[in-house]
């Protein structure tokens, strides 16, 4: 295209032909290109969600935003169990509403709210639950499986780093729990 329009209009012409081809494939395209845009949905509240745990907070937008997309929504009456210790892990855990409490050999750890997340130490050393999370109230959960979650993790230096800090927290409150009314961060 480009030779062609040197050869019949000059180097003026040579310049200005791909930028005429593209304009006119973009008018072509336009009203598909705005069809395809606007049917995109953004998972804006998953992403936030995921946001304010800190294993996903550094993770680049597109992997954030895949993320998001591969969460599935659970609603948990109060008082049922999500997840039991010495169970197998699963799934990940994010909290969206709701009050959930962490007990290990039947005490109570930790409260879980709005942008806590549990679930992790089971499926990263896979090994067994090292905890029971039973929602105080209605809650609404996310949950992302296992090796998507895997994926996520391993894959990104910074939700690795933050994933181990976690644990390694985690583990040491088995050591000495936390009052009954004492606030925390996630599980496993």
């Amino acid at each position: 295209m480009v030779r062609v329009a040197l050869a019949i209009g000059g180097i003026r012409a040579a310049l200005v032909a791909p930028a005429v081809c593209a304009t006119a494939l973009i008018a072509v395209l336009w009203r598909r290109l705005r069809s395809i845009d606007a049917s995109a949905t953004i998972p804006q509240v998953e992403i936030q969600l995921l946001r304010s745990i800190p294993m996903f907070a550094a993770l680049p937008a597109p992997s954030l935003e895949g993320v998001a997309r591969q969460l599935l929504p659970v609603e948990v009456p109060g008082g049922t169990v999500v997840i039991r210790e010495g169970d197998p892990g699963d799934s990940y855990y994010a909290v969206a509403d709701g009050e959930l409490i962490v007990s290990r050999d039947g005490k109570v750890v930790q409260r879980l709210a709005h942008g806590d997340g549990f679930g992790e130490i089971a499926l990263i050393r896979d090994v067994p639950r090292q905890a029971t999370v039973t929602a105080v109230n209605d809650a609404l959960l996310y949950s992302l499986e296992k090796e998507p979650f895997l994926e996520t993790i391993t894959g990104q230096v910074s939700a690795f780093s933050a994933a181990r800090t976690v644990i390694t927290r985690h583990l040491g409150e088995a050591e000495n729990p936390l009052s009954e009314g004492d606030p925390g961060l996630g599980e496993s």
